[in-house]
């Protein structure tokens, strides 16, 4: 199915044209605090696609500990320019239909984790 949420997205779109099965989205604040970056999440600045049914397990797996992982990683050992417009990007190492992208913009992080079908 084509990328179409029916709500505002947070996060960090997929690829254009890119079939997805699933997607995660997230407006996260980017902070410095102690001379480290930090991510804080906000449950309200949270999107998902479809909006209306579970994630695969492959995929909440991913979401659970590779991407939860990276971000901190991420975070704790590069500083990343809250206005520099980077983008990163995770592809998972087995399951190349998993990836996750984020990238800095206006003090925000917008992250997006995706399942393409």
């Amino acid at each position: 199915m084509n990328f179409a949420p029916k709500d505002h997205w947070f996060g960090e779109p997929p690829p254009d044209n890119t079939p997805i099965r699933s997607a995660f989205g997230a407006r996260a604040i980017l902070e410095s605090r102690y001379g480290r970056q930090a991510l804080e999440f906000f449950p309200d600045r949270k999107s998902f696609f479809p909006a209306d049914a579970p994630f695969s397990p492959d995929f909440q797996a991913f979401l659970d500990n590779e991407v939860t992982a990276w971000l901190k990683t991420l975070c704790g050992q590069s500083w990343i320019n809250p206005n520099g417009g980077q983008r990163y990007t995770l592809e998972h190492p087995v399951n190349p239909r998993l990836r996750a992208m984020a990238r800095a913009q206006g003090g925000y992080l917008y992250v997006g984790a995706y399942e393409m079908a």
